[in-house]
């Protein structure tokens, strides 16, 4: 009779030589095949019936315990939500309390309503306005053909400062 190849044990021998040579494999393997059979030849002591039956006693009192507390959490959390709903449907058929609401005039200051021109009285505004306007006087006269171009900048150029100015703008 042949004996069968444990599975365990060819799997075993796979992965320590993915970690290891072959030969340092293979004594790994033994030095664990003779503490298997070390542990085999020395067997636990069974334990006393009696204390099985007190152990398995202890594990349905505290099973008992837990479902108890889990349904008395429940029971809570049911009561909460109870509440909860009641406090939103009595509140749901009042008025509603006047809230503040947010205004153009509360964002900005009020120097740009008292200024008769706040796209003049804005440093940053003006600033950007110009150079907008710079770069689109540029752009112009490339696309035209004009061959007396202010800083002799490519289209390209142009329309990426143009593009960085107009994010900056928005940014603030």
């Amino acid at each position: 009779m042949t004996a069968m190849r444990d599975p365990a044990h060819d799997n075993l021998a796979e992965l320590l030589r993915q970690f290891m040579d072959e030969s340092p494999a293979r004594a790994t393997q033994e030095d664990l095949s003779a503490v298997e059979q070390m542990v085999e030849s020395y067997p636990a002591p069974v334990p006393a019936v009696r204390t099985l039956s007190t152990i398995k006693t202890l594990m349905v009192a505290t099973a008992h315990h837990r479902r108890r507390r889990i349904r008395i959490f429940h029971s809570a959390m049911a009561a909460a939500a109870a509440i909860i709903v009641t406090v939103l449907i009595a509140q749901h058929g009042r008025s509603p309390a006047h809230r503040p609401s947010v205004t153009f005039a509360s964002i900005l200051p009020a120097a740009a309503w008292e200024s008769d021109n706040p796209a003049a009285d804005d440093p940053d505004f003006v600033y950007f306005t110009s150079e907008i306007r710079q770069i689109e006087a540029q752009m112009r006269d490339l696309e035209t053909g004009d061959t007396e171009i202010r800083g002799k900048k490519t289209l390209d150029e142009l329309e990426l400062e143009l593009l960085a100015m107009e994010t900056e703008f928005w940014k603030g």
